[in-house]
């Protein structure tokens, strides 16, 4: 690794370091955590209702079309 590689590298850990060290870093860590939280409560919920809200915008969809079709076939005339 080239010293330039080698002193940035250093760099970076050390601004990692001291970002997490002091009260900035404990607020960081309760925001990452907070998003993993809801990260995995987003996918769970994917997991338990994504068929269900499938079928539930399928349906919806379905009438929509019904309904434009029954608007479009009507034979209705605007004066």
């Amino acid at each position: 690794m080239s010293r330039i590689k080698e002193f940035r590298n250093r760099k970076i850990w050390r601004k990692t370091a001291r970002a997490l060290a002091g009260e900035k870093g404990a607020t960081f860590i309760e925001y990452a955590m907070l998003a993993g939280l809801i990260a995995i409560v987003v996918a769970v919920a994917v997991a338990v209702f994504g068929g269900r809200l499938r079928n539930f915008f399928n349906d919806i969809g379905g009438k929509v079309e019904d309904a434009s079709g029954q608007v479009n076939s009507a034979d209705i005339t605007v004066p």
